[in-house]
């Protein structure tokens, strides 16, 4: 079952120079067509200005199609009748979570979301114990969210959508802004709400490790998409990759450049270390 379906939708920015008052139109999005599968966890890979940031924010109506179509379950994004049913379902973490942040207590910030849904009391303070535990935040309830790690402060804003109950997150490059520590945290996270409470997970990055842990790759140029699949199908693809201008992971470049100097019988799609190391030891039996 979809949970999202994106038919064939285009997207323009406008903005005007002021020099000249010429109006200028650039297409973001040209006719894609995506489905996100309900419990998927889909990777989205681009360079900046491919469109990924624009199809995510299609997702939950933070903007619409000028063409196309895009339906959370039956409601489709263009009717604004259905907007509180439609990020009800699909919420979004942002880049940079101070942007998500509006109170100066955790729990508080946790419960801001439940609160404008109309969520009794006793309701929104099981979703915020909840929230908490899964996050593994339960020990900064009553913390600043500004004295915390950009790490912590991720989690807190995943923390907010998911005491919200939607179906699904989107996440728009959620660890772009942190260290290794902290891209590690959040991912972790993202993987547990995926695999353990079946939340649908649709994750924009930059991060190739990051995109091997998904169920699906999609990979976007130019406002189109251009390659999709299998971790495995999508960065065995290395110089098509490369030719996008993106990048693999490390130890499957690694197998790539071993077998162009003729070590021969190494599988493709190599996306781990232990992965390198038992073919390694495979080809030495």
């Amino acid at each position: 079952m979809d949970i999202i379906n994106c038919k064939n939708i285009t997207y323009l920015y406008s903005r005007y120079v002021d020099e000249e008052k010429i109006h200028v139109e650039f297409e973001a999005l040209k006719n894609v067509s995506l489905n996100i599968e309900k419990g998927s966890f889909v990777a989205i890979l681009g360079q900046n200005g491919s469109g990924k940031s624009t199809l995510a924010k299609n997702m939950n109506a933070l903007v619409v199609p000028k063409e196309g179509d895009v339906y959370v379950y039956e409601y489709n994004t263009k009717n604004t009748e259905f907007m509180f049913d439609i990020r009800k379902r699909v919420g979004m973490v942002f880049q940079n979570p101070d942007n998500q942040i509006v109170a100066g207590i955790v729990e508080e910030d946790i419960a801001f979301g439940p609160e404008n849904l109309g969520i009794p009391p006793d309701e929104i303070r099981k979703r915020v114990d909840d929230a908490l535990k899964i996050v593994r935040m339960t020990d900064y309830y009553d913390a600043s969210p500004h004295m915390l790690s950009g790490g912590q402060k991720q989690r807190v804003a995943i923390a907010g959508i998911i005491a919200m109950k939607p179906d699904c997150i989107v996440l728009d490059e959620p660890t772009a802004m942190l260290d290794p520590l902290g891209r590690k945290e959040v991912i972790n996270t993202v993987k547990l709400l995926n695999k353990e409470f079946g939340i649908t997970i649709v994750l924009i990055t930059h991060f190739m490790e990051e995109a091997v842990q998904a169920d699906r790759i999609v990979v976007m140029e130019d406002g189109q998409i251009v390659m999709e699949g299998t971790p495995k199908e999508v960065f065995s693809r290395v110089d098509e990759m490369k030719n996008t201008g993106l990048d693999v992971p490390q130890v499957t470049e690694l197998a790539h450049n071993l077998k162009k100097r003729g070590v021969e019988g190494l599988s493709d799609g190599i996306l781990t270390i232990e992965e390198m190391v038992n073919e390694l030891l495979r080809l030495k039996k």
